[in-house]
């Protein structure tokens, strides 16, 4: 085969895939600004056709790019990603009228097609309030984790190595996947791919241990998600270092302990978030300690009695 017939050929491939993708809004939407900005009265009119077969044959390139194993998917086309700073909060309403708030600190990628809605927990900690629909399930990956839903309210919580799922309302199934948050799902698969499954009722948690590929059941720690999503911190006999590490979720300043043995002192109280002034004098007065600030950090000092 020539070089020239060649080029015929891939030519006329992507004029064929720009007919199956040129009434995408997404792609519609593409042409009509790029007519704007090349449309031109004076141009003579075989100027003013030759500027549209360009708009025409740079779509036709972006429509290649949707071609995976020669199946069309507009996958790619829908895309999304939500962020929170250290410290925000943010809710967001999705299209099919499913709802998420994200924690601080926290990415989560939204990839919508016609057969399934999958998310990607990123980073940190996200609350999913799922519009049922049995035909389109609803999948939330989480490093090494699939939570699947088709109705229901969950929380998913990232912190190193460990994923914990907590069920508001309704059940959902954990699995560890083969489809993990690096991987690609297809638009059209509803195969969860798992290795290990258990479901999850109301009131239930599910802890996910990545080193030693283990799935926990436990019971759902409702109030601190309760806390959060109103932007508090509560501690009830909580271990000094689980409240610092909570505290230190939502601070661009970090609080350490610079006391051995302070870790295991035991504090109780509600704080609200950002709050820096209030929840170090509060350790002050209750723990009998001395907050000290330097480089960028306070450190916890043990006073003597």
């Amino acid at each position: 085969m020539t070089s020239q017939n060649l080029e015929q050929q891939h030519r006329d491939h992507a004029w064929k895939t720009l007919g199956l993708v040129k009434e995408h809004p997404q792609v519609k939407a593409w042409l009509q600004e790029a007519e704007q900005h090349t449309a031109k009265p004076a141009l003579p009119a075989h100027a003013s056709r030759s500027a549209k077969r360009w708009i025409w044959a740079v779509a036709a390139s972006i429509a290649l790019v949707a071609i995976g194993s020669g199946v069309l998917t507009y996958r790619f086309l829908a895309i999304q990603r939500y962020t929170t700073r250290v410290g925000e909060q943010r809710d967001v309403l999705l299209s099919d009228g499913s709802r998420m708030t994200l924690n601080t600190n926290t990415t989560v990628s939204v990839r919508y097609s016609d057969a399934r809605r999958y998310l990607v927990l990123e980073h940190g900690e996200a609350l999913f309030s799922v519009a049922h629909n049995a035909a389109r399930p609803f999948d939330v990956a989480a490093a090494g984790t699939l939570t699947r839903a088709l109705g229901t309210e969950f929380n998913v919580d990232m912190r190193g190595t460990k994923v914990t799922v907590s069920v508001l309302e309704g059940a959902v199934q954990v699995s560890t996947a083969a489809e993990t948050a690096a991987s690609e799902p297809h638009s059209g698969s509803t195969d969860i791919g798992r290795t290990h499954a258990a479901a999850v009722a109301k009131g239930q948690a599910l802890e996910f241990r990545a080193k030693e590929q283990v799935l926990v059941q436990e019971e759902a720690d409702l109030s601190r998600i309760d806390a959060w999503r109103t932007r508090r911190l509560e501690f009830s006999n909580t271990r000094l270092a689980e409240a610092i590490e909570e505290f230190n979720r939502y601070s661009s300043t970090q609080v350490v302990i610079g006391t051995q043995g302070l870790a295991e002192r035991r504090v109780s109280g509600v704080f609200r978030i950002g709050d820096a002034e209030g929840f170090l004098y509060s350790l002050r007065e209750a723990l009998h300690i001395e907050a000290h600030e330097a480089a960028g950090e306070v450190v916890l000092i043990q006073t003597r009695d």
